[in-house]
This record gives structure tokens, sequence and C-alpha cells, in this order.
């Protein structure tokens, strides 16, 4: 066997132990059981190497390592879900305690309400529901008096795991807030999050609802403002992808913007490192969130896999950078959709592509029209099983969306990302790149809606 492929029989036995662990949720002692059986099939490996069945050794020593990393799975799991379980056993007092803390992520402003994630020493991180005013920032230092208690789930969702997964087990529902301290300057994140604050605020000057809410969210992720109606339409065509900052969505824009470039007649070489520049900024401008740069991940080993030919060896480099991740968040394997949808999308637009396009082959490939139809049809048929088990809907009209408004995304980031940056300097400069980008959104909003309204669009 190859070295190569050890290497990823090793790495997909790992993820193997973190997937069974959340599903079975092994006891410690039969996880301890697993690490003495791959002990004494490499110890019994060793013998039958000295006793000269070489190829009966080494094959032994291949599955007890496999074994060992099942085991380091499993103990992995064991060790950061058990942080939940710790928090679920804590016996709250039903009345209002006083608590101080720090926020430490970009706050989530909704329509009607914010959230917090604040940081206390003896809680840990618990996330705060309050009201849109007043208003606090990354970095404030709170004074907070209320109720504590662990989340809720419900029968169609389980809540309680889904804020697990970003480290949080804890919640406090409008208690009363005093802002103690602001900081005076802020660290690296909180620059980028006030960037990005003043990114979204100059966009909201250049351009009317729900168009501003919309480029926002397909530059930013600023998803939480897109109107009820226009959301809904996005997931009956199966393209909320667009507006979600997730491997599937940056693999995807990716695709069609090496597809792009690739018609101006630019050197291969400078084509794949300007797109990587523009994954750096883009990640960057978001606020450079664990679920950013996890997508900027995928979309940089999409490159990578284009660069050097879709080299079947790829493989290893998508899955130790899924094992690198789950080694540090266990829950993402199963409890996070998004993570699950960028290996599924980017493993589609690796391997998948080349036989759609050999499908495809008689097709035009005007403005790219059959790139950008194997790129969606491959991403789409990878990842349709989470969409369906997650979701609970499945477009039908999603691979005629994607392929009618994919090949416009890049443009529109291009021209919107030059309106917002030259907002910076002049609101009078910035309305140059404004009309290309207004007529843009304007085509692909009415073009949603359009296709949304036809029956059976989505099941």
């Amino acid at each position: 066997m190859k070295k190569s492929k050890i290497f990823a029989l090793i790495l997909t036995s790992f993820v193997g132990g973190i997937f069974l662990y959340s599903i079975t949720k092994t006891p410690p002692l039969i996880i301890g059981g697993v690490f003495v059986m791959a002990l004494c099939i490499l110890v019994n490996a060793f013998l039958s190497a000295r006793g000269g069945s070489a190829l009966g050794g080494k094959n032994k020593i291949i599955f007890g390592v496999c074994i060992l990393f099942v085991g380091l799975g499993l103990w992995r799991s064991i060790e950061v879900f058990s942080r939940s379980d710790e928090a679920a056993a804590k016996n709250f007092p039903k009345e209002k305690i006083v608590f101080s803390g720090k926020v430490i992520e970009e706050p989530d402003r909704r329509t009607d309400f914010s959230q917090y994630v604040v940081e206390n020493e003896a809680y840990g991180r618990v996330l705060v529901k309050t009201d849109l005013y007043p208003e606090y920032f990354y970095g404030d230092n709170l004074k907070l008096n209320g109720k504590i208690s662990t989340p809720e789930s419900s029968a169609d969702f389980d809540y309680k795991t889904y804020l697990a997964k970003d480290g949080i087990f804890l919640i406090s529902k409008y208690p009363g807030i005093t802002l103690i301290e602001r900081p005076a300057r802020q660290d690296f994140y909180g620059s980028l999050l006030n960037v990005k604050k003043s990114f979204i605020e100059t966009i909201n000057k250049l351009f009317p609802e729900p168009l501003a809410s919309f480029l926002a969210a397909l530059l930013v992720g600023a998803k939480k403002t897109l109107p009820a109606d226009l959301t809904d339409a996005f997931n009956r065509t199966g393209t909320s992808h667009i507006v979600a900052i997730s491997g599937y969505n940056i693999s995807i824009i990716s695709a069609m913007l090496l597809n792009l470039l690739g018609y101006l007649f630019l050197p291969r070489k400078f084509i794949f490192w300007l797109v990587g520049v523009v994954l750096v900024l883009f990640t960057l401008i978001a606020g450079a969130e664990a679920s950013v740069v996890r997508a900027a991940i995928m979309g940089g080993l999409l490159i990578l896999a284009k660069r050097e030919g879709r080299n079947y060896r790829l493989t290893n480099a998508i899955i130790f950078a899924g094992a690198a991740m789950l080694f540090f968040n266990p829950y993402l394997l199963r409890y996070d959709a998004g993570f699950q949808l960028s290996f599924l999308a980017t493993f589609g637009l690796v391997y998948l592509v080349p036989y759609f396009e050999k499908w495809f082959s008689r097709l035009p490939n005007f403005l790219s029209f059959r790139d950008n139809l194997a790129a969606t049809l491959s991403a789409q048929a990878m990842t349709l099983p989470i969409i369906f088990f997650s979701f609970g809907r499945v477009s039908l009209i999603a691979p005629l969306a994607n392929v009618l408004i994919l090949p416009f995304i890049p443009l529109t980031m291009l021209f919107g990302f030059l309106a917002g940056i030259a907002g910076f300097i002049s609101l009078g400069l910035a309305y140059v790149f404004v009309f290309p980008t207004w007529f843009l959104l304007s085509f692909q909003i009415w073009l949603i809606k359009l296709l949304s309204l036809l029956p059976f669009a989505s099941i």
C-alpha cells in the first residue's frame, strides 16, 4: 500500500472515531478497551515481523495504528463533549444572579433583538439575548443581572448541540446590562470587525434595500437582515449558499472566478495567485470568523486542485484539513451543516467535475456556461443528501437557478467590493461602481424571485 493511502487511511480512522462517538456517546471503559486492542495488535505485528512475516507484520501495524487513531478520535471527542455535560450538571439558582463578562465575538444583530457571546471566568461562554439597544461591541466588559440556564432543544431542532459546537453551553435571556469598560484600542480581530462594520455602513449608504442587505450578505456574510420573502426565495431556488459564507459558497465562487479569469488571457500562475489574494482579502473583510477561515481553506484547496490538475493526492490535503479542524472542534462533523457542505462540495468540484465536463462536452461554453453547469451539478450532487437531511427541502429548480445566477456572482462581488472600498474614500467616487452593481443585484433578485414562483420549485 502506498504511503499516501496509508496516511489517508489513518486520518480517516481518526475522523471515524469522532463520528462513532457522536452517534454512540462511547463510554470511557470501551474507549480504553480500543486503546488496549490497538496496543495488542501492534505488539503482535512487531512479533510477526520479527518472525519473518514482513508483509503480514506491516499490514497488522497499519491496522493497529488505524485502531489507535480511532481511539484518539473517541478520546478527543469525550474530552470536548464532556464540557457540555458538566455545564448541564450544574445547578443554577432560579433567581437572578450578577456576573460580569467580556464580549468575545462579533455581535449578532437581528431585526428585533441582539445576541452577544460573553465569557465569564466561572461560567465560560454565555449567550446573552437582549434588545437591539443600547448597542454593545466586541471587547466590551459588561455587568449582567439575570438568570443563567442551559439551552433547551425542541423536537425538530437540537439547540443545545447547535450552541455547543461553538463552545457555548449556557444562555441568559434579557438580563440587565451595564457597560463597565470599553477598550480604548482594539486588538487585531476587533480592528477587523470595525472594518467590516464600516464596510456594511458604507454599503447601506450606497444602495437601497433589499440590494444593500443582499450585497452585504454576498461580500461579508451579513445575511441576518435579509427580508423574509427574499430569504424564502433563496431557499426555494436552492441558491441560499450564495449569501452564506461557507466552503460550499467559496468553492463554487472560486471555480466561477477561475473560469472567468481564464478568458482574460492572463498567465495561469498569475490567475491562481490573484484568486488566492482575493480569498485572503475576502476573509479579512468578513471578519476572519472561524466559519469564514474554514471556508477560505476549502476555497484554497480547490485552487490547489485546479493548479495541480486535480491530482488524486489532494485527497490527503482535504482529509488532513478536515481532521485538523475536527481535532480542535469535534462537534463540527455531525452538528455543523456548513462544515459538511464545505467538504462535500469541495470533493465534488475536484472529482466529479471531469465527468460532468465529459458529459456536457457538446454544449457551448459561452460565458463559461458549460464549466459553470459542471461545477454547479458536481457540488449539488455531492451535497444533496446533507441538504435534504439538514433542511428538509430540496430545490428542483436549483440546477437551472445556479447556472443562470452564478456566472454573475464574481462580477457582482468585484463591483460591490470596489464600491465599498471607494466609499471609504468618497461616496461620490463610489458611485462610479454603484450602477453596474445595482444592475447586477437587481437582475439576480428579480430572477430568483421569478424562479421561486414556479410550481414545484422545491419539495
